[in-house]
């Protein structure tokens, strides 16, 4: 589910997965992190990679300005995990264009 979730979003905004409000990554990251936990053991591990892949790619920038990472200065959003921010206004920014939808 992760895996579609995430390639379907990004063949329909071509290549451009982080427009809040229809962001796959919080919610991949979510079904990835449930099928860490109760999933077989391969299940697990594919999971486990999942997560990995997409979260060094989303903690490399500012989910809203897109500013790059400096030495892992991002703060993440604490409710889906799934968004890093270079400071509130930002995340506050990010929120109120569409983050909100995102989110669980």
């Amino acid at each position: 589910l992760s895996i579609s979730l995430y390639h379907q979003v990004d063949e329909r905004f071509e290549g451009i997965i982080e427009i809040p409000g229809y962001s796959p990554i919080p919610k991949s990251l979510f079904w990835a992190r449930i099928a860490m936990k109760k999933g077989s053991t391969e299940t697990a591990g594919i999971a486990t990679n999942l997560i990995s892949i997409l979260e060094n790619d989303a903690k490399s920038y500012c989910a809203n300005c897109r500013k790059e990472a400096e030495n892992s200065s991002l703060k993440r959003c604490v409710r889906c995990l799934g968004a890093w921010y270079c400071g509130k206004e930002c995340q506050v920014q990010h929120w109120k264009a569409g983050h909100k939808i995102d989110c669980i």
